[in-house]
């Protein structure tokens, strides 16, 4: 069955794409009775996998904003870990979080040529309107949707990142629950700006208005309505996070809950709070959308938006094999879940 994808023999097996991946690819860290479920489920549909299915070895690009930020270091491991379980060298180039540097990447990639190109961009630029050269190359887009049409999409779920941090700060009786909203460009920066760009065709294009439709969705169902006073614009460092919170405690507008972009820019909103004398959890409750190590070791531990990082550059790379060998890619979005930690209280009466 020459349609018949790794996501069909996953099905199967009752295991995951990264599973398949490494059992057909002969993976001794796969359990061989899961190896020989994954090997019969494959026979059965008929699947002919892997990147050796062409001469060769073939050469995927990953262009990334950054490689200081856990975030794509991480997503980076799992794209290098599946492509070499699948028989293929991984060229990194990362834009250095400057839209001009990430178009020179982009023309190096003309020069030079590649089989694949996985893409995580720093807008909603889409690379084939202004390199039309590239259009006969197979691409991914990582963690970013609506990007380039046609091509596979593999992002988290920030909608619902949104909605379960906002709805459980309600449920904690927070009703004045501040809203960080950050872009890799730093492009945006007042609510009227925002607001403008989230109504217009951009709109799924970038992390924060994902999470901020979220954010809506969870305060209408309790009756309550935006207050533009609490969104403010940070970015990902302690420093971003630090100014942002000057903001915040700078408006009139009092907050008894945060969330925020990450862990690090948490770092620098606990520094601010504490400052000026007031307590997390019992004050301000603070929830941030991603997280690693540092979520862990502050004090107190942060709830967060826990997102599989790794598994997003696995789903990328699955995808790039699959368009390698001949086959429809397509887009996968991945859950998000809630982690309760002890940066989150019931509002004191």
């Amino acid at each position: 069955m020459a349609k018949t994808t790794i996501r069909d023999v996953a099905e199967r097996a009752g295991v995951s794409l990264s599973t398949v991946s490494r059992a057909l690819n002969g993976n001794t860290s796969v359990d061989p009775a899961m190896a020989k479920r994954v090997q019969d489920a494959a026979k059965e549909l008929g699947y002919i996998g892997s990147a050796h299915a062409s001469a060769g070895t073939k050469r995927i690009a990953v262009v990334v904003p950054a490689l200081v930020d856990t975030y794509f270091t991480i997503i980076l491991a799992g794209i290098i870990d599946t492509a070499a379980e699948n028989g293929q060298e991984v060229v990194v180039m990362h834009s250095r979080s400057d839209p001009d540097y990430e178009r020179q990447c982009f023309e190096r990639l003309v020069r030079s040529g590649v089989d694949g190109i996985i893409f995580s961009g720093l807008s909603d630029w889409n690379p084939l309107e202004d390199f039309p050269t590239l259009r006969g190359v197979p691409i991914v887009v990582a963690a970013r949707r609506k990007i380039i049409p046609g091509v596979p999409h593999i992002y988290d779920d920030n909608v619902a990142a949104g909605y379960l941090a906002t709805k459980y700060m309600l449920r904690l009786r927070r009703r004045n629950i501040a809203l960080m909203v950050n872009f890799w460009m730093n492009n945006i920066v007042d609510y009227d700006a925002f607001i403008e760009a989230y109504h217009s065709p951009a709109q799924g294009t970038c992390t924060a208005f994902d999470r901020y439709t979220g954010y809506v969705q969870a305060l209408e169902e309790e009756g309550l309505s935006v207050d533009p006073s609490l969104i403010v614009f940070s970015g990902f460092s302690p420093a971003s996070g630090y100014e942002s919170a000057q903001q915040l405690l700078a408006n009139p507008r009092e907050f008894d809950g945060v969330l925020v972009p990450n862990d690090r820019s948490a770092t620098g909103v606990l520094r601010m709070l504490r400052e000026q004398g007031l307590s997390v959890p019992q004050q301000v409750s603070m929830i941030c959308f991603n997280g690693g190590l540092i979520a862990n070791v502050v004090t107190p531990a942060l709830t967060m938006i826990e997102q599989n990082n790794y598994e997003l550059g696995v789903q990328a790379a699955t995808q790039m094999n699959e368009m390698l060998c001949g086959r429809e890619g397509h887009d996968v979005k991945l859950d998000v879940r809630l982690s309760i930690k002890g940066s989150t209280a019931l509002a004191e009466d």
